[in-house]
C-alpha cells in the first residue's frame, strides 16, 4: 500500500502553527488555574432550540451538497471547490467527522426538543450513504500487525489504500458506539468495534528500549514512530465503552493502563496534554483541543464505571485547565484559534462530562457560545459553508465544514443524549 501525502501535509502545516502558539505563551499563561472559572457573559444573541436545530440542518445540508463526489454519490471530496491535486475521494479522517456531524444531527432531530424542517435533506438516506462510503476504506487483509482496519485513502481504481492510522480507526469505532447508544442498539456496528479494539491492542508499544515505553502508535507507517495522545486516549475511550457494553474486564484493564501511560508521559504542568512523544523521548508540546477533550471523556467514563473519586477530580481539574488556557467564552481567544474539527471533539466530551459530573463543567454554556460565534463570524450566509478554512488556502476543507456542522448539531442536542457522545 502506498503512503498518502495528506497526513504529512496537514501535520506539517498545523504543528508549526500550534508550536508557535505555545512558544509565545508566557509562564503565567501556562500555569494551571487555581480555581473554578466563571464564564464571561456572551455578546451573542440567545438562540432558541428551534434556531439551533435549523442552523445544524443548514450546515449539514451544505456539507452534503457541496462535498458530494462527482464519480460516486455516496462519497465525499476533500475540498470545495475541488483543487487540482486533490484525491478522487476525501481521506477517511474528514469522512469520519462528516459522518459524526450527521449522526449527531439525526440524534438532535429525533430527540427531545422542537426539531427543525430538514427541507431537501433526507437524513436516513444520507446516513446510509456515508456508512457505505466508510466501508470503501475497509482493508480486510490487514496492515502491518495483520489485523484489518480502515486505511487512510480509497479511490475507484485501487480501492482501500494508504497506511493505517490508529486515530482514524478510533473515530470510526467511537462513532459506531455513539450511533448504537443513540438508537438503543438499532444502529451502529458493534462487531466492527470489536475488530477495531483488537487493532488498537496490536498498536500498543511494548519496546522496552523506547523512552517511556507504552502508549499506542499514531500510525503503522514506517515513516513515523510517534506515540500520541490522539491515538492512545481515543483507544482507551473505545475500550471503556466496550467494557460498559460487554463487561469484558480486559477492556477496562487496557483502558486504565493506556490512560495511566498518557498521564505519566504527556500531561503537562499546566494540566493539559501535549501531542506526542518521539522514540528518543522528545515531546511535541503542542496542546490541541481534541487532545484535552478525549482524555476528559476517558476520566469521566472511568469515574462512571469505577465510582473512584480520583477520576472525577482529574476530570474537573482538566476542565479548569481547558477554561483557563483556551478562554472558550471570549471571542477570538485560544479556542477560536484552534481547528474547528478539534474543537468539536472537545465540545462533545464537555457535554459528556457535564451529563455525568454536573453543571460545574459548563459544557452546555461553552458549546452554545462557541456555536453562536461560528454562525455569526465564520458562516457564508449564501452557502452555509464555513469561511476562513484553516485546512486549505482556497475554498472550504471538509474537515472545517464537518467541525462547523458537528458543533452546531451538538448545540442542538438534547441533554438526555449527552452521555452517549463520543
Amino acid at each position: 500500500m502506498s503512503t498518502p501525502t495528506r497526513r504529512t501535509a496537514l501535520t506539517a502545516a498545523t504543528a508549526l502553527t500550534g508550536a508557535a502558539t505555545v512558544a509565545a505563551l508566557s509562564p503565567a499563561a501556562l500555569a494551571a488555574p487555581s480555581g473554578r472559572t466563571t464564564p464571561v457573559v456572551s455578546d451573542s444573541a440567545a438562540v432558541t432550540p428551534q434556531e439551533a436545530a435549523s442552523r445544524a440542518v443548514a450546515a449539514t445540508s451544505s456539507l452534503l451538497s457541496h462535498f458530494q463526489a462527482e464519480t460516486d454519490p455516496d462519497m465525499l471530496i476533500e475540498q470545495y471547490p475541488r483543487q487540482e491535486h486533490d484525491p478522487e475521494f476525501t481521506y477517511v479522517w474528514p469522512l469520519s467527522q462528516a459522518r459524526a456531524a450527521l449522526t449527531e444531527l439525526i440524534a438532535a432531530l429525533d430527540g427531545p426538543g422542537p426539531g427543525a424542517d430538514t427541507g431537501n435533506l433526507d437524513t436516513a438516506a444520507a446516513d446510509a450513504a456515508l456508512i457505505r462510503a466508510q466501508e470503501h476504506y475497509w482493508y480486510p487483509a490487514g496492515g502491518t500487525t495483520g489485523l484489518p482496519g480502515y486505511t487512510a485513502a480509497t479511490n475507484s481504481t485501487d480501492g482501500a489504500n494508504g497506511d493505517f492510522f490508529y486515530d482514524d480507526n478510533d473515530w470510526i469505532a467511537l462513532l459506531e458506539i455513539e450511533q448504537h447508544l443513540f438508537t438503543g442498539g438499532a444502529r451502529g456496528d458493534l462487531d466492527r468495534v470489536g475488530q477495531l479494539l483488537e487493532l488498537f491492542r496490536s498498536g500498543e508499544s511494548t519496546d522496552p528500549t523506547l523512552a517511556s515505553p507504552g502508549g499506542i502508535d499514531w500510525t503503522q507507517g514506517d515513516w513515523n514512530h510517534d506515540r500520541n495522545t490522539v491515538s492512545t486516549f481515543p483507544s482507551a475511550k473505545v475500550a471503556l465503552r466496550w467494557y460498559q457494553l460487554t463487561g469484558e474486564e480486559k477492556a477496562l484493564e487496557d483502558a486504565l493502563r493506556w490512560m495511566a501511560w498518557g498521564r505519566d508521559t504527556l500531561l503537562a504542568p499546566n494540566g493539559l496534554y501535549w501531542d506526542n512523544i518521539k522514540p528518543d523521548g522528545a515531546i511535541d508540546r503542542t496542546q490541541w483541543t481534541y487532545n484535552q477533550g478525549v482524555p476528559l471523556g476517558c476520566e469521566v467514563l472511568a469515574y462512571e464505571i469505577t465510582g473512584e473519586k480520583e477520576y472525577r477530580e482529574r476530570a474537573l481539574s482538566l476542565v479548569e485547565a481547558i477554561i483557563g488556557f483556551y478562554e472558550p467564552f471570549t471571542r477570538g481567544a485560544g479556542l477560536d484559534t484552534q481547528p474547528i474539527q478539534f474543537n468539536a471533539i472537545l465540545a462533545s466530551n464537555l457535554l459528556l462530562a457535564e451529563s455525568v459530573l454536573g453543571a460545574q463543567v459548563q459544557g452546555r454554556t461553552i458549546v452554545e457560545a462557541y456555536a453562536a460565534r461560528l454562525w455569526e463570524d465564520r458562516r457564508d450566509p449564501e452557502t452555509d459553508l464555513v469561511t476562513g478554512s484553516r485546512e486549505t488556502e482556497s475554498g472550504t476543507h471538509l474537515l472545517d465544514q464537518a467541525g462547523f456542522a458537528r458543533t452546531l448539531a451538538l448545540a442542538a442536542l438534547g441533554r438526555p443524549l449527552w452521555r452517549h457522545l463520543s
